[in-house]
């Protein structure tokens, strides 16, 4: 009997490492146009600066937005925020200028 209740708290306390419940583990869903992402975490811990990197495009300007939370512009595709204390959406958009 003993041995079950530890083997139990024992999967319990794995399980909820995975799920970040222990780590503070937020999910980071793409959205948008998530071909111009070189690269941005699936995952990350409440506090946590993250940083979303863009490709470089010629004909017009990445935006990027985070739900609840400020982007900052680092550099020309490079995009940083805060990891708030929930799952986030980060959409990405493609925009230009028309002139005509």
């Amino acid at each position: 009997m003993k041995r079950k209740i530890v083997i139990g708290t024992a999967v319990v306390f794995l399980l909820a490492l995975c799920f970040g419940v222990f780590l503070g583990s937020y999910r980071i869903r793409l959205d948008g146009a998530t071909d111009l992402v070189i690269s941005c975490p699936r995952r990350a811990r409440a506090g946590q600066t993250v940083s979303v990197q863009t490709k470089d495009v010629t004909d017009g300007w990445v935006e990027v937005t985070v739900s609840g939370a400020e982007v900052t512009a680092v550099q020309g595709n490079l995009f940083e925020f805060v990891m708030p204390e929930h799952a986030v959406d980060v959409r990405v958009r493609f925009a230009w200028e028309d002139l005509s």
